[in-house]
């Protein structure tokens, strides 16, 4: 079984032009399965492929045994008399300063790590453990969470390695997560192996792997499609569920190869490059796109040119998703020939009558300080309002009490409940070209009576005695009739406006995000 793995091994690696003659390796290991088998595989062939290879570990200082961890790379990195660079991270401070999940910011480190030490070392590539198995749930988490094709074409074999530690240190507008492309490539000599082959060749060598509590922590999403999704459809659907979503994987990962080059012409045939032209409208940072040449493509190649805007403008995809692409296509397709949209991670689009902008809003403080723009949306009733520059929405309903009917009453944070006839009353003297209902942050000056309160109260004065901290106060949404404030998303209502004994017809409002919708 060794010789007929390493040998499997060689044969991808060739197919896939993983590695050249003389190059430097930077073998990434964490001491479990995937990582030794990866690391003795390279270390039998690296004499057939003429290069050097280099061990990395980091120690996310996140489990009490993940000292045991570096101490069981460096061992094993001794034994195959194989350079090693082991370093700490403090990724629980890391979460916190740059505002992301364990997993995220996990893994920006891990990468910004590679990095560094492939620049001091001169490694080429960084060759990484994933294979079959990671593809399959790789595709799977991505269709859970709505992905398109390019999310679900799963995980490359060799693809540019992008910086992060240069952005993780910037004082931009949150331009932390990805950057330029280095010449380092991330390569996969296992991706076209399985865990169980991979755990057949630890055996034949007599190699016990680190295990990683965590991964067995269904509180993950990957976790749970690992231990629980995955086997339900093995069992009750198709045995082979794992080669299925690999082969829809390469299918879609060479469409989705195909269609970028597409988009990448196209986003050039849209480009205005004259510096005088792109000066009048915006900075010279920003991308400038011709509204007409734009709508001549295809609406699968336009999604594909507003991401390659958002990279070319942020360095990344960050927290932009399908949703904001399509608000943005409504603004392009609609009749306003002046629109702007606040988007996340202070990105700003705009359409000024034949062009299309992306620019960012550098006044961004610090790496982690969310900048919002003034946004305003007009709320469907009923319906679903998506407020972009949040990646959130409002649904809405209406409905009618019955006598005798008793109704359930939200506490007025994320949920809210109004008497209709009350609101549409207060609507009725606004100007015909005024929108009843809008959602927006707040402006200077606004007031709103609170819930359970005789009085006034400004906003300003409200938030402060909330705590809600300063950063965050411009990123909360209102529910706004003309210049009255109805409600305070996450806090609570106003009192004008609630139910009451003798109402017939109610407006129920829930928002939803990341934190509401479970």
């Amino acid at each position: 079984m060794t010789a007929d793995f390493v040998r499997q091994m060689h044969r991808f690696i060739l197919r896939h032009a993983m590695i050249k003659n003389g190059e430097t390796v930077l073998v990434a290991v964490s001491g479990g399965a995937d990582s030794l088998a990866l690391l003795y595989g390279l270390h039998a062939l690296r004499s057939q492929l003429d290069c050097q290879l280099h061990v990395a570990h980091l120690n996310h200082c996140l489990r009490l045994d993940a000292d045991a961890d570096a101490d069981f790379v460096q061992q094993q990195a001794a034994y195959l008399e194989l350079p090693c660079t082991i370093q700490s991270t403090d990724v629980p401070h890391l979460v916190k300063q740059w505002k992301l999940s364990v997993e995220t910011a996990a893994r920006k480190a891990r990468y910004q790590f590679y990095e560094e030490v492939s620049t001091q070392i001169g490694a080429t590539k960084v060759a990484l453990g994933h294979h079959q198995d990671d593809t399959a749930e790789t595709v799977l988490m991505n269709l859970v969470r709505g992905s398109g094709s390019t999310g679900m074409k799963g995980i490359p074999p060799v693809r540019n390695f992008r910086s992060f530690g240069a952005a993780c240190n910037a004082g931009g507008p949150t331009r932390y997560w990805e950057g330029a492309e280095l010449a380092v490539k991330s390569i996969r000599p296992l991706a076209g192996f399985t865990r169980k082959q991979i755990e057949t060749f630890l055996a034949s060598k007599g190699l016990v792997s680190r295990h990683d509590s965590t991964n067995m922590d269904t509180r993950y999403l990957r976790n749970r499609i690992r231990h629980e999704l995955i086997p339900k459809l093995e069992s009750d659907y198709n045995p082979n569920i794992k080669v299925g979503l690999n082969r829809t994987a390469d299918v879609l990962s060479a469409e989705s190869e195909y269609l970028d080059t597409v988009a990448q012409e196209a986003f050039e045939t849209c480009r205005v490059r004259d510096p005088d032209r792109v000066k009048a409208l915006a900075t010279l940072e920003s991308v400038v796109l011709d509204r007409e040449k734009f709508q001549q493509f295809h609406i699968a190649v336009q999604r594909r040119v507003l991401r390659l805007s958002f990279f070319e403008t942020l360095g990344s995809m960050g927290d932009l998703y399908f949703s904001h692409c399509e608000a943005i296509l409504n603004l392009i397709e609609g009749s306003a020939p002046n629109a702007a949209l606040a988007l996340p991670n202070s990105l700003r689009f705009r359409r000024v009558y034949q062009y299309l902008i992306f620019e960012v809003n550098t006044s961004s403080r610090s790496s982690f300080t969310i900048e919002t723009e003034s946004f305003a949306y007009p709320l469907a009733v009923p319906g679903k309002t998506f407020i972009a520059a949040l990646n959130t929405e409002i649904r809405a309903e209406l409905g009618d009490i019955r006598s005798g009917e008793t109704l359930r009453l939200p506490d007025g944070k994320y949920e809210a409940i109004f008497d209709y006839e009350k609101v549409k009353r207060a609507f009725a003297d606004l100007p015909s070209e005024t929108f009843p209902l809008t959602v927006r942050n707040r402006l200077r000056g606004d007031r709103f009576q609170p819930y359970g309160m005789r009085g006034t109260k400004k906003i300003k004065d409200f938030m402060i005695d909330a705590k809600v901290p300063r950063y965050e106060r411009d990123r909360i949404p209102m529910l706004i009739c003309g210049d009255t404030v109805l409600w305070i998303v996450g806090y609570t209502t106003s009192d004008p406006f609630k139910i009451h004994f003798g109402t017939r017809q109610y407006l129920y409002l829930r928002y939803v995000s990341d934190k509401t919708s479970s």
